[in-house]
């Protein structure tokens, strides 16, 4: 779905596309930062850490928006810059970098958790527990994700 939603084949109707996932982000960042403005930020049951990562959070996505918002809105605008970013998109060394340090970056976080789970089960339960459920989740989606990109591909 994510490969249909920005194809740069037609790269115009990509960037609007982004453009759309830009505001749905924008939307949950404020709706964050309003959650802690109307219900955390003085609250005595959150500890201090829980109301950072909040702010943190919610200030961290509302930016990502923002900065996703103000380049597809330039690039639609500005026919020279988009050609320029179309040809860099697709171009094939650029999508090989790319892929290889998501692939990188996989394959650390899925060994960096499997190791901290020996450090974490003799700290918390529960957080080894945690670790382990990403570890889960990430397992079964590269195998759902396996299947149907043998399927298609």
């Amino acid at each position: 779905m994510l490969m249909r939603m920005f194809d740069t084949s037609d790269y115009d109707r990509c960037l609007r596309r982004r453009r759309l996932l830009a505001f749905g982000l924008l939307a949950v960042g404020i709706i964050g930062e309003l959650c802690y403005l109307l219900l955390i930020h003085d609250s005595e049951t959150f500890p201090e850490f829980a109301r950072g990562f909040y702010l943190g959070g919610a200030s961290g996505i509302s930016l990502g928006a923002v900065i996703l918002l103000v380049r597809s809105t330039y690039l639609l605008a500005n026919p020279s810059a988009r050609k320029k970013a179309k040809i860099k998109e697709q171009d094939e060394r650029e999508r090989a970098i790319v892929n290889q340090s998501f692939q990188f970056a996989g394959i650390f976080t899925f060994f960096a958790s499997a190791a901290s789970m020996f450090v974490l089960v003799a700290v918390s339960m529960e957080a080894a527990l945690a670790v382990l459920g990403v570890v889960a989740v990430y397992a079964l989606v590269w195998l759902i994700a396996n299947l149907c990109l043998s399927k298609t591909l």
